[in-house]
């Protein structure tokens, strides 16, 4: 490859992989930006809100809820370009921030930290044992790490089994795409929960009005969901990135 150009085709692949996975998955893309229109509608609803000592939680849920989106909203560029494991890392830290999100009322540590910059950040596993979702830790979060740090699965990212070389411009890879999405879907019902709590403490009307605005998107993320499962017979390890 000329170096010179290494750029241009580097670009070049990324619009190729974005063209095929528009083609191949206009359904998730539909999905995708129901999610982004859900937290729109949200942030469009909430008003005005003020900082004070007895709403520090809601504050936090306030921009943990505008880093996840910014967060969402990146991870799917990526993924449509190719980049699966760097489109993982983000959705990671959206899993990360709905640790904080469900800890933060009672946690006076997590406020400290994050408002007050006073002492040290609970581990993730420390929080996710608070609110009683381990599970979610040891599963979702866990396999998002897998991508991220070096192991089997981060690696085989980067090798094409079938050609037999290492993959270095971006790709499209079904699997990939498949485990990318179902990550995002799961995370961003996860973390939507917390706009729901937010527009409650604003407002109860508004909450009751987002919820009926997006509960037909909700019910589309959570039918994808099943049906995926129903193929590949469980959650996030049932798709394996080494099948043809």
């Amino acid at each position: 490859m000329d170096k010179e150009n290494e750029p241009v085709k580097i670009a070049q692949m990324e619009s190729l992989t974005r063209e095929t996975i528009k083609d191949k998955h206009w359904r998730e893309i539909e999905i995708f930006t129901g999610i982004l229109n859900t937290f729109l509608s949200g942030f469009s609803s909430m008003g005005s809100f003020e900082l004070k000592d007895d709403n520090e939680s809601e504050y936090v849920w306030l921009l943990i809820l505008i880093r996840s989106l910014n967060s969402i909203r990146c991870s799917i560029d990526l993924m449509l370009k190719g980049y699966y494991s760097q489109a993982m890392s983000l959705l990671r830290t959206v899993t990360e921030d709905w640790f904080i999100c469900g800890t933060v009322q009672d946690n006076k540590k997590v406020r400290d930290c994050l408002i007050r910059e006073e002492g040290k950040m609970p581990r993730y596993v420390e929080l996710a044992t608070q609110m009683k979702a381990i599970n979610i830790y040891e599963g979702d979060y866990g396999y998002q790490s897998k991508f991220i740090h070096s192991s089997r699965l981060s690696l085989r990212v980067l090798y094409n089994i079938v050609k037999k070389e290492a993959v270095i411009a971006p790709i499209y890879d079904e699997v990939l795409f498949l485990l990318c999405a179902e990550s995002l879907m799961r995370v961003s019902l996860l973390i939507l929960e917390y706009m729901g709590r937010f527009l409650f403490y604003i407002d109860e009307g508004k909450a009751k009005y987002w919820d009926e605005q997006n509960s037909q998107r909700i019910k589309y993320v959570s039918s994808w969901l099943a049906e995926l499962r129903a193929k590949y017979g469980g959650d996030n390890e049932g798709i394996d990135p080494d099948r043809n």
